[in-house]
């Protein structure tokens, strides 16, 4: 029986994608590059579908390194889908709200792209490639993802905050911490890639992977000091490149198509991950 490629298949999602499907990996870490267009050949052949998890993924570091991260995520992502086309098989992409930009409104999959890092545009140019294969592939942009196990090297803030609060440390906000941001739980992103694989689309598509719920990095910070019982406080330095101010999903499409909607809620979320990191300190 054909199993499903996970690109980055050790990674934070792909690893969650992997435990829920019994995938098989394709990932870096294991010496299977992207880039790799034999290798990826012959790994594609036999699948099932793919989850293409695989990218680089910091917005900070992909404006030092444009190159890079272009060469990664999108001539990366275009052998991903050659592979696939070759196989007759389908993608769900890992796509991005970054593509967004900012917004002051709650954002519909129809809003205007604006991306304004390297990164975003990786995502958006991705997107566009998958829409032009010969293939219905499915493109699932996600908010803000966080919980157990997020890699330290771009872990998202809600990680940094809790290994901070853990240890009795300042938490650092970039800005005024008035930014408000959407966070959803790995799992509910892990089960809306399956769903998404298993949705029979004719034509390309894209799903807001989201809450519906903002909270501002300054509740945020408050919040976590407090689930955690720190001493710790909150400091604030200048506003980092590339960051957005207002982040906000409009998931009504995911639940009305593919029958998705967040079960984990950010209360719940983060206690889940205060334990795993109190193990793991």
């Amino acid at each position: 029986m054909s199993q499903y490629l996970i690109t980055g298949g050790q990674g934070f999602i792909g690893g969650r994608i992997m435990q829920k499907t019994d995938g098989i990996s394709y990932d870096i870490k294991s010496g299977q590059d992207i880039l790799d267009m034999d290798l990826l050949k012959k790994k594609v052949e036999k699948a099932a579908g793919i989850f293409h998890c695989a990218a680089k993924i910091s917005i900070v570091e992909s404006i030092k390194k444009p190159d890079e991260y272009y060469k990664t995520n999108v001539l990366g992502t275009e052998n991903v889908i050659q592979a696939a086309e070759r196989a007759g098989v389908k993608i769900v992409f890992s796509s991005s709200c970054s593509v967004y930009g900012d917004k002051d409104k709650v954002i519909q999959e129809a809003s205007i792209l604006n991306p304004k890092s390297p990164y975003a545009e990786n995502k958006k140019d991705g997107e566009i490639l998958l829409k032009n294969s010969r293939i219905s592939h499915i493109a699932l942009r996600y908010f803000n993802v966080y919980g157990p196990g997020q890699s330290k090297e771009y872990a998202g803030v809600i990680t940094f905050f809790i290994l901070n609060a853990l240890k009795g440390e300042d938490l650092t906000i970039y800005g005024d911490g008035n930014q408000m941001r959407d966070f959803i739980y790995v799992d509910d992103v892990a089960r809306a890639n399956i769903l998404a694989m298993n949705f029979d689309n004719d034509k390309f598509e894209v799903f807001n992977i989201g809450t519906g719920a903002p909270i501002s990095i300054n509740e945020l910070a408050k919040k976590i000091i407090q689930l955690t019982n720190s001493p710790a406080k909150i400091i604030y330095k200048p506003a980092l490149d590339g960051d957005i101010i207002y982040s906000n999903a409009d998931a009504i499409k995911a639940k009305i198509i593919l029958g998705w909607e967040p079960k984990i809620s950010l209360e719940e979320g983060l206690q889940k991950t205060i334990e795993y990191y109190k193990k793991e300190l």
